[in-house]
């Protein structure tokens, strides 16, 4: 659980750093971001699974955290795909 509360706090600081730098709108930058977005969801599944199996904890509330990762990382593929228009990612749910 520590793992998934530091993640998010990387996140969120690496958020606005992102917003205060001017950062090109290329498709290097776009790529890179997409990789990095999906390798840490990845990660935090690995690390959800794991929390399971050492009953850190909950099941029921570990897989429905797994089961909301797995959602996002579909849409950032779909997104990442073209099937979604980017300007409108704000209105994902």
């Amino acid at each position: 659980m520590k793992k998934i509360k530091l993640t998010v706090a990387t996140l969120l600081i690496s958020g606005i750093c992102y917003g205060q730098t001017q950062v090109k709108n290329d498709a290097i930058t776009k790529k890179i971001a997409y990789i990095e977005s999906v390798n840490t969801i990845q990660d935090m599944i690995q690390w959800m699974q794991s929390d399971i199996e050492d009953k850190r904890i909950d099941k029921d509330y570990g897989e429905a955290y797994i089961k909301n990762l797995i959602s996002l990382l579909s849409k950032l593929e779909d997104i990442n795909a073209g099937y979604i228009d980017c300007e409108n990612c704000d209105e994902i749910d």
